[in-house]
């Protein structure tokens, strides 16, 4: 199969609709999508990602009137923080309802729900008329890619289409929120800060590492370069006393966290490209947006030099 980038939202939707999968566009990262209500295609994905049975995926709506359709018991806390960031990156986790198969869910009884705000997504969900799985469209614990070049890299032969739009403007993964058992837990950071959210609805606990993986994000290793990918606090320390070729992931040279979060694994991806034998980082505060850069880094490290 030759892998195209295209332009065209029908083709993408048509994809959809027809069982298949295919790269898409959105504000976090790049997604591989197929119709959440389709076992089959969604089976197509956890192939094609070579990904673990075990590990759930996020559906993606077009709007808040759709959570009614693929969600029970929604709490007014929801729609009280659709109001402020959906569209968005923030994922809703609820007690699902029946017609979302059990593949996607990975055989929990809740559901991951996020309305994205990228136009082009938003396009081919209003067009495919269907709720769309998609998680990030790279190898399983790569990477996550940005651009529709980086998707070609990672699946070239493996899909028909993937959706150009443009380079993710985001460029980390939604913040994904649960709302089970009547608590308000973050299972994973993001774009969204727990200090924005608890702005709207209050309090909120979070949890990053359990036994039960109920939502994307959990697991202890992930978004990992083919080179290792070390923590440090001295940077130029390690490069002084060490005989390896050391690439640097510099977070420092930009301006705030958003940059950092827009940059990293652009930046994470090219010096992997390269002939280093190690790549070492620093971590950013761990305040605000820090928290999701470095839970990303951190879970795509090999530890600590």
């Amino acid at each position: 199969m030759k892998t195209e980038i295209i332009k065209d939202t029908g083709a993408a939707a048509a994809e959809i609709v027809n069982g298949n999968v295919v790269g898409l566009p959105s504000e976090t990262v790049y997604g591989l999508g197929a119709n959440a209500l389709d076992e089959s295609a969604v089976l197509n994905i956890f192939e094609t990602k070579e990904r673990p049975r075990f590990n759930p995926i996020i559906v993606h709506i077009e709007n808040e009137n759709d959570l009614e359709k693929y969600a029970d018991e929604i709490p007014d806390k929801v729609y009280d923080l659709i109001k402020i960031f959906s569209p968005g990156p923030i994922t809703y986790i609820l007690k699902k309802k029946k017609i979302i198969p059990d593949i996607v869910t990975a055989g929990n009884d809740n559901v991951g729900l996020r309305i994205p705000s990228h136009p082009l997504l938003r396009e081919v969900l209003k067009k495919s008329k269907l709720p769309i799985a998609a998680p990030s469209a790279n190898r399983f614990g790569k990477i996550s890619p940005t651009s529709a070049e980086d998707v070609l890299n990672e699946l070239d032969g493996k899909i028909k289409y993937i959706l150009d739009g443009g380079r993710s403007y985001i460029g980390i993964e939604s913040t994904v929120i649960s709302f089970l058992n009547d608590e308000v837990m973050i299972l994973r950071h993001g774009f969204v800060t727990k200090e924005e959210i608890e702005k709207v609805i209050g309090k909120v606990s979070e949890k990053t590492d359990t036994e039960k993986i109920i939502s994307p994000g959990q697991l202890k290793s992930h978004y990992a370069p083919k080179t290792p990918l070390y923590q440090t606090d001295d940077i130029e320390m390690l490069k002084k006393n060490s005989n390896k070729n050391i690439g640097v992931l510099d977070l420092q040279k930009y301006k705030d966290e958003k940059e950092i979060a827009l940059n990293l694994f652009a930046d994470l991806r090219k010096l992997d490209s390269e002939d280093f034998d190690i790549i070492v980082y620093k971590e950013v505060p761990n305040t605000g947006l820090g928290f999701a850069i470095n839970d990303r880094l951190w879970r795509a490290s090999s530890g600590i030099l």
